[in-house]
């Protein structure tokens, strides 16, 4: 019988991760299962610009490092990857059969794991007439997906019997794709005396797409090169948010956010074996809050409005979420929260965190979440204010 160590080889590659949407710019925002544009103030400011109008009269300067890191197999894929292997070790060992190999191949088809890596520098300057921020974050995703193809079980069978065998023939295929998306930007917020606050990013985006397609027996990592696969593309955007307090003490408030107010449909490169461009569509997301808040607790609900677009159509996802926060004092914090995604991409998570802030000038926080299908988050801020 002939050996399949090439096949094997190229279903190893099935499990890297692809494309999703963590909360890996804000570990805070983390630790809150993503809330954040109704609490926090102007070195929160995010996920929301309106919130650098949220200030105490001696603030004067604030700077914030985050970076973090979101990964999930909600399908199981590492798992399936693995029986996909000893199935070929079986057939290999003359106690199998390309029937289990083929089934494990079906398991395995189009399965996803998930990852991001972000990071994010935030340096607000309040004052009462226009506050500012300067802002620069960093998002990369990347992934590879496999595509069985049910002709290669006859093909297998030929392999398997002697006969015939090429395995060039082979018609299942292995798409990778990345993208990264790096922007940075000025945030200029405006505070109202009937508990309006607004808020505006400009910001310029750099988009870098990566994707690379080729039929299992062909693909190799090495062949990906700058000129053929990957595309970079410069974009000018913005960012809008608002918020209404209201109440006596201004305690209850709604708020709402449009990220990536100019949508925009960027070409990648081709599909090798497709010969059909790959995109991604940098589409507007909005999303809407309502929150309490006093000086030992605070608590948001927020909701996608539209979903969030992955690159090449491989991933989409809209979420809703809850988070609380309780303090002791303003030097601890206690974080929790709850995320979950309507379009059942994501697995469902629930997150937890501390914040310690002593002097309320220096801040560590650390956020955590957890999720089935192995799925983990953990994010880090260090800032400090004067």
């Amino acid at each position: 019988m002939r050996k399949l160590p090439l096949y094997v080889s190229l279903v190893t590659i099935g499990f890297a991760p692809i494309v999703s949407f963590a909360e890996v710019h804000d570990a805070r925002a983390m630790a809150r299962g993503g809330v954040g544009l109704t609490m926090g103030e102007y070195n929160q400011s995010l996920k929301n610009p309106a919130l650098l109008s949220s200030f105490d009269k001696d603030d004067d300067f604030s700077l914030a490092l985050n970076v973090g890191l979101f990964a999930s197999d909600k399908d199981g894929m590492i798992q399936k990857t693995d029986d996909v292997q000893a199935a070929i070790d079986d057939l290999e060992a003359g106690r199998g059969s390309a029937n289990a190999v083929n089934q494990a191949m079906k398991e395995l088809d189009k399965k996803l794991a998930l990852v991001d890596v972000g990071g994010a520098v935030l340096i607000a300057i309040p004052n009462k007439h226009i506050p500012l921020a300067f802002m620069t974050k960093s998002k990369v995703s990347f992934g590879t997906v496999f595509n069985y193809h049910p002709t290669d079980f006859a093909q297998l069978n030929s392999c398997v019997a002697g006969l015939s065998c090429n395995l060039n023939n082979l018609q299942s295929t292995v798409n990778a794709s990345a993208i990264g998306i790096t922007e940075a930007g000025l945030m200029f917020g405006k505070p109202f005396e009937n508990g309006l606050e607004v808020g505006l990013t400009l910001k310029g985006q750099q988009i870098d797409l990566i994707s690379y397609s080729a039929k299992v027996t062909q693909f190799d990592t090495a062949d990906i090169s700058d000129s053929n696969d990957l595309k970079t593309h410069n974009n000018v955007n913005m960012d809008i948010g608002g918020i209404m307090r209201f109440g006596a003490e201004k305690n209850f408030s709604v708020a709402a956010t449009v990220e990536n107010l100019i949508g925009k449909t960027f070409e990648g490169p081709k599909n090798k074996v497709t010969g059909i461009n790959s995109e991604y569509d940098l589409a507007p997301v909005a999303v809407a809050a309502v929150g309490y808040s006093n000086n030992y607790f605070k608590i948001e609900a927020n909701t996608d409005l539209t979903p969030r677009k992955g690159f090449d159509k491989l991933l989409e996802t809209q979420f809703t979420r809850v988070g609380m926060e309780l303090s002791a004092g303003r030097h601890f914090h206690l974080r929790a929260g709850y995320r979950t995604d309507s379009k059942s991409n994501v697995s469902d998570v629930v997150t937890a965190g501390i914040g310690i802030t002593p002097f309320d000038r220096l801040n560590i926080d650390i956020a955590a979440m957890l999720g089935d299908g192995d799925t983990v988050g953990v994010g880090l801020q260090l800032g400090f204010k004067i």
